[in-house]
This record gives structure tokens, C-alpha cells and sequence, in this order.
């Protein structure tokens, strides 16, 4: 799922050619990946598929380009006629703009080691939020006088946002501008990946698992589309829990004469342990960015040194 986590950098392109102020190299990126209307605010997963060094190594060979730009000069007045008079026609200059595909991917993986970095910190805020959902579950069960599931609205607080809100207010280094679109994504995406683990090992421990294999896979099939698949809404991951959660035990027919009882209260706390595994594990990654990126940064020096060989700049 480490593939579907480097998706989040369609958003993260197109803040970096806002953030350098360069959106010459932003379009050119924006054309090198074939992207369109609508993917700068684009929240979810399947934006864009493959895997993300194989896009940068492919960026990294393109040949150097030129982009003209065309823009209006200041003011109308010239030769001595008055700026005001609306007869005299608009000036335009034309000017190239160098675009090197070497300096562009180094650019990124400098930027994405800085997220790599926010990640491995709100990794574990995630987990934190995570370990407490059960016990806020139970809290308000309690409150609630024990109430049946149905009869409830709210399984758990939703604190994941707050905690992370906490930290960045506190933290001395800024962060970067979709910090938090990022960690909403990475709550959705830790949750997916735990659900479908959980669905992998129930499936493959067979008949004795039959049931909650078979009510859990309706569950999360007829859902993926509303809280996974595509452009989304933030909190989709806390929804899916809580609606998980909420659900009322149901009996499931697995054969002639067959039945059992679906236990989503189950369900979901073993989700629940199982995402904390998938944070910790892709925080490791996150920790290892920069030796990840290290052969990559090794083919984009040398490179550059073919270029300055050849009497390129």
C-alpha cells in the first residue's frame, strides 16, 4: 500500500509549483504526467497508478525543454503618445523559460523526503488516536446506559485531527501547505489496507472463518466506492469504523441448513489493532526515505555530470 501512499503527491505537485513560485515547471510537469482539470484539489486514492519512482526515473530522462512565454508589458504609453489613449494596442513580450527534467525530479525528492519526514510524525499521531478509540467506544456505551448499536449516532471521538492540530501548533519547523489533506489520506488509507489484511487472513483460515470472512466482505465491497474508491470528503476513515462499529450482530448463511453470527463489534476492534500494525510499519518506510531515494539520487548526479560532460548546463 506504500504505492498508494506516494498517490497523495498528485496533490503534492501541484503545491510545489505554487510554493516555488515557478509554474512554468509546474505545467510542464502537469503535461509530463498527462494531468487535468480538477486533480489539484483531488482528495482519495487511483489518481494515478504504477509506482512513483518508476514516474521520477522516467521525468529524470526526459531532454532538457524550453517553454516561450508570453506576457504583457506595463502600460500602453509609448514613443511619447499617453498610456490612456485606447487606440494604441496592447504590448506583448515573448521570453524562454529553460526547463531541465534533472533539476525538476531533484526538486521533488527533496520536497517528498520533507513530507516523508512530517509522515513519520504523523504516523504515529494516527496510532495515538488509534489505541484510544476503544476505550472512548466503551465510554460511550457507558454513557449511553448501554444502549443497543442501532440505537446509537457516535461510536468513538473523533480526535485524530485535533492531536495532529496540537502538534503543528507546537512544532518550531512550519508545515507544508497539505499536511493535513496528507494525514487525512493516510488515516483512509491505513484503514483500507487493515481491512483488507483482516479479510486476507479470515479468508484464509477457511471454514472456521466463514462467517465473519463472508459479512465482512458484503460490508466493505458495497462501501469501497462511498468511503474509499476515488475523490473523497476528510473523515471517511473515521465513517467507516463508526458505521462498522454501529452495526447490530446479524446472522450469516453460509450453506444448506448453515448459519452463524456476524459479530461487527469484533470485526472492527480487530481492525482496529490490525491498523496500528500497518502505521507502524509504514512509518518505518517513511524513516527510510532518504536511503530509498539514495540510488535515485546517484542516476540524477551522473546525469548531470553527462551534461556538464558534454558541455550541457
Amino acid at each position: 500500500c506504500i504505492r498508494s501512499i506516494y498517490s497523495s503527491f498528485v496533490q503534492f505537485l501541484h503545491s510545489f509549483k505554487t510554493e516555488l513560485r515557478d509554474p512554468h515547471s509546474g505545467k510542464w510537469i502537469d503535461d509530463f504526467l498527462g494531468m487535468t482539470g480538477g486533480l489539484a484539489n483531488f482528495h482519495g486514492t487511483g489518481a494515478l497508478g504504477g509506482s512513483w519512482d518508476a514516474v521520477l526515473l522516467a521525468m529524470a530522462e526526459q531532454p532538457k525543454d524550453v517553454v516561450v512565454v508570453s506576457a504583457k508589458r506595463r502600460g500602453r504609453g509609448h514613443g511619447g503618445w499617453s498610456k490612456d489613449n485606447p487606440y494604441l494596442p496592447e504590448r506583448w513580450v515573448e521570453f524562454d523559460i529553460d526547463i531541465d527534467p534533472v533539476s525538476i525530479t531533484a526538486r521533488i525528492l527533496s520536497v517528498r523526503e520533507q513530507i516523508a519526514r512530517e509522515w513519520v510524525v504523523d504516523l504515529g499521531v494516527l496510532v495515538d488516536s488509534n489505541a484510544g478509540i476503544l476505550d472512548s467506544y466503551y465510554e460511550i456505551l457507558k454513557e449511553s446506559g448501554g444502549d443497543e448499536p442501532g440505537l446509537r449516532t457516535v461510536a468513538f471521538r473523533r480526535d485524530a485531527g485535533d492531536m495532529l492540530l496540537n502538534r503543528t501548533n507546537s512544532a518550531v519547523v512550519s508545515s507544508s501547505p497539505l499536511r493535513h489533506g496528507n494525514f487525512d489520506l493516510l488515516h483512509l488509507l491505513a484503514t483500507q489496507a487493515a481491512t483488507h489484511r483482516i479479510l486476507e487472513d479470515l479468508m484464509g483460515k477457511g471454514e472456521v472463518a466463514k462467517v465473519p470472512f463472508r459479512w465482512l466482505r458484503e460490508f466493505y465491497t458495497k462501501r469501497a466506492a462511498e468511503y474509499f474508491d476515488g475523490d473523497q470528503i476528510f473523515g471517511r476513515a473515521d465513517d467507516f469504523l463508526e458505521e462498522l462499529m454501529l452495526k447490530s450482530p446479524s446472522s450469516v448463511y453460509t450453506g444448506f441448513q448453515k448459519a452463524g453470527l456476524a459479530d461487527p463489534m469484533g470485526l472492527a476492534a480487530t481492525i482496529i489493532k490490525e491498523r496500528k500494525d500497518v502505521l507502524v510499519e509504514w512509518q518505518k518506510v517513511m524513516l527510510d526515505t532518504p536511503s530509498i531515494h539514495s540510488d535515485m539520487r546517484k542516476a540524477l548526479l551522473s546525469k548531470q555530470m553527462e551534461a556538464w560532460g558534454s558541455g550541457g548546463s
